[in-house]
């Protein structure tokens, strides 16, 4: 299909940052969302006013930059002046723990999985994002067009790459697009001058949702199946049932990775479809799995409650204070194998055994 390079019809915006690395808006957000955590946490009466005792929170990041920053961050704005500090490994190379990579190329594994990839790939009808992205770009003005002929990009196969130790990837068109799409969110979400992003040629939120629906179908292909996200998150899900299953948890703990461990936890939870109103995409910039374990003094058993809080897309745009009167959205997640209650909950028990069964325990 081409090289990114290749389709750009005008110079690309300048970022004052190295690809991977946190931005300023990226930080202000977790400091945001890190004081409106501890302000819950205090209401839900979990921490006390007050910098909490060390063994009562623990916040682990994975080694990229990003995620540290983020990190510290959330724990800026949750903290202030408070002695808490943030684990990570002292390593250059990706935590194990947060590397969503394949960890059994067997054909009994493999074979199922890319079964249910190609099938999803198949039964994919982006002729209109394709169409809106080929717009965006002008593609039909552009040398790729002109003089190579390459001016759709439905008409390029897409690739399946399953590599043992290696994150799985579709190549071809969609990524590309995929790639694309996600920089004009990014610089958009950034808060970058609407003639700056896209070069000024996404006008409506209708462009967006057809557009995004790229980013959308492009990680649903490779994260959401069941058997791929237990391979992709088993460290993580062990050590979540570890964490689950300790006599004296901290108050909290927050694990800072990136959007492929979220998606992989939830398909290998098994959870149902779920719809984050006022973004774009399934799992935005700073989104947070929160679990919780309850205690029901009538029934005596513990319960899970387990939502997905996100910031919309103008909160994240505008890098507006999140507070009690311009909160984060919550919305609640449910596992397939976990049944709730008329109050959203269900079994910790049950929980911990569904979490078991996927992690392989």
């Amino acid at each position: 299909m081409g090289n990114f390079g290749d389709f750009l019809p005008l110079p690309w915006p300048k970022w004052n940052i190295s690809v991977g690395y946190a931005t300023e808006r990226g930080a202000l957000i977790e400091e945001y969302l890190g004081e409106y955590m501890y302000k819950w946490l205090v209401r839900e009466k979990l921490l006390d006013i007050g910098c909490p005792d060390e063994s009562s929170v623990f916040i682990y990041a994975n080694t990229l930059q990003r995620t540290r920053e983020s990190a510290k961050s959330f724990v800026r704005g949750a903290f202030k002046n408070c002695n808490i500090s943030v684990f990570s490994i002292d390593s250059k190379e990706m935590d194990p723990l947060f590397n969503p990579v394949i960890r059994n190329d067997s054909e009994v594994i493999k074979e199922p999985i890319i079964k249910e990839m190609k099938k999803k790939l198949m039964d994919l009808d982006l002729r209109r994002s394709y169409f809106e992205l080929e717009e965006v770009l002008d593609i039909k003005n552009l040398g790729k067009c002109k003089l190579e002929g390459q001016c759709r990009f439905d008409v390029t196969e897409n690739e399946i790459y399953y590599k043992l130790g290696e994150m799985p990837l579709v190549i071809g068109p969609l990524s590309l697009a995929h790639f694309m799409v996600d920089s004009f969110l990014m610089s958009y979400y950034d808060g970058h001058a609407m003639e700056n992003v896209a070069w000024g040629r996404i006008k409506n939120e209708e462009q967006w949702i057809i557009l995004t629906q790229l980013i959308r179908e492009s990680e649903n292909i490779i994260f959401n199946s069941t058997l791929l996200g237990r391979q992709l998150a088993k460290p993580l899900l062990e050590y979540l049932t570890s964490a689950f299953e300790e006599e004296n948890p901290p108050k909290l703990t927050l694990l800072d990775g990136h959007d492929a461990n979220l998606y992989s936890v939830l398909a290998a939870l098994g959870v149902k479809e779920f719809w984050l109103p006022e973004q774009y995409e399934s799992i935005p910039i700073a989104g947070k799995l929160v679990f919780q374990k309850l205690y029901d003094r009538i029934e005596k058993r513990y319960l899970l409650k387990l939502d997905f809080v996100y910031l919309t897309v103008d909160q994240i745009r505008s890098g507006s204070k999140i507070s009690t009167k311009n909160p984060p959205r919550w919305v609640p997640v449910k596992i397939k194998e976990c049944a709730i209650d008329s109050n959203g909950y269900c079994s910790w028990e049950k929980f911990i055994k569904v979490l078991k069964n996927v992690s392989g325990e």
